[in-house]
């Protein structure tokens, strides 16, 4: 291979940036460009490298890739919230959902209600390419709305809840054994980069700091490093389609409510590589109650009382009165529960009145009687 050389030592190299960083670690790379204008910075062998792999890396990326409508492959009709600025259609990518991983697609739900707002913003994470996480109250969608958009435009799907046991072994993978000896068996996140998986890490604040500082690197977009697999899983470089996704309860500053116990500090550091970061708020009322009417199976009518009695709930827990809310996913369990037994109160007992304390049983109960009576008067 023929070589350039090195202006400052001399030296016979392929990469003056490689070579610099080794052997003149004082001399950015900016620097040696001013010095020394003109000079050449990459080998004709090395430059080729480079062009053979930009051109792989762009036609695996490009590789059953087709552009779509964000409004045609969500069911949004003609909605003008699902138009871009000029009101035309925002193209999105999508995916083959058939050949490698295909179990991996999650199903789409066709009852899911979508917030077009936080769509078209976790839409942008994805496409872009930026790392990004959602973090709210439980139950108000954060971890479904990105299911529901690998399914929808195919991507292969890898969630991993973390607790307070999971290890570094369980994200990176870790080596075996069987009846034939030892072997490496890769983790989630090596397996999500390398065959361009989107990896959503949920209840991301509940991780322990070892498990966040795996993540850094990856964050920023760099290789994961994994020491102890063999040579073919040492090195993991992220696939082009890779996308890293993250939920919580809490934006990393701590738990302010008291509800999300196990919950962290974060690493500030950590929660900076996040490019968007979106706080997922209770859905407008109507929304909310065409999500509860879908998912629960019953009427608008009854969607909307299960709906006023969550407003007042949220409302007193705002305003400290009580120590607990409520959430779509209570609401939903509630209307399927009512609909069977043919009673609201049940339902809304069963799912969500039960759990709370003595004081917060009162004052939930009292809403209740409220929101059946406005219903009853109307």
């Amino acid at each position: 291979m023929t070589a350039i050389t090195c202006m400052i030592c001399g030296g016979a190299v392929h990469s003056i940036q490689l070579h610099l960083k080794k052997e003149h670690p004082d001399t950015t790379l900016d620097k040696y460009q001013e010095l020394y204008p003109g000079a050449p910075l990459l080998s004709e062998e090395a430059q080729e490298l480079i062009n053979k792999k930009r051109k792989k890396d762009k036609q695996q990326e490009g590789e059953g890739v087709v552009k779509k409508a964000l409004h045609d492959v969500f069911g949004l009709g003609s909605s003008s919230a699902a138009m871009n600025a000029q009101g035309k259609p925002i193209m999105i990518n999508t995916f083959d959902k058939g050949g490698d991983f295909a179990e991996l697609v999650p199903e789409i739900d066709y009852n899911y209600v979508y917030d077009i707002n936080l769509l078209r913003t976790v839409m942008l994470g994805i496409d872009c390419n930026i790392p990004t996480y959602l973090w709210g109250h439980a139950g108000v969608g954060k971890s479904t709305i990105i299911e529901q958009i690998c399914a929808r435009t195919g991507r292969r799907y890898m969630r991993i809840q973390h607790t307070e046991n999971t290890e570094e072994a369980h994200i990176l993978g870790q080596i075996l054994a069987n009846e034939k000896g030892t072997y490496f068996e890769p983790g989630p996140l090596a397996l999500a980069m390398r065959y361009g998986f989107l990896y959503l890490a949920d209840e991301y604040d509940f991780a322990h700091p070892s498990i966040l500082g795996v993540y850094q690197p990856v964050l920023e977009g760099k290789s994961l490093v994994i020491k102890e697999a063999p040579a073919e899983w040492r090195v993991v470089r992220p696939h082009p389609n890779f996308r890293f996704v993250a939920t919580g309860n809490t934006n990393g500053s701590g738990d302010e409510h008291g509800l999300y116990q196990g919950t962290k500090i974060g690493n500030a550091a950590n929660y900076s590589r996040f490019g968007i970061t979106e706080r997922v708020e209770y859905m407008r009322r109507e929304l909310e109650i065409s999500i509860v009417a879908a998912q629960g199976g019953v009427d608008e009518d009854d969607a909307a009382q299960l709906v006023d009695f969550a407003r007042l709930v949220r409302e007193a827990f705002d305003a400290n009165k009580m120590s607990a809310t409520v959430g779509p996913r209570e609401l939903i369990y509630a209307a399927k529960v009512g609909a069977r037994k043919n009673d609201f109160r049940a339902g809304v007992m069963l799912a969500f009145i039960n759990r709370l304390s003595t004081v917060d049983r009162e004052i939930a109960m009292g809403f209740m009687d409220r929101t059946v009576e406005a219903a009853i008067a109307t």
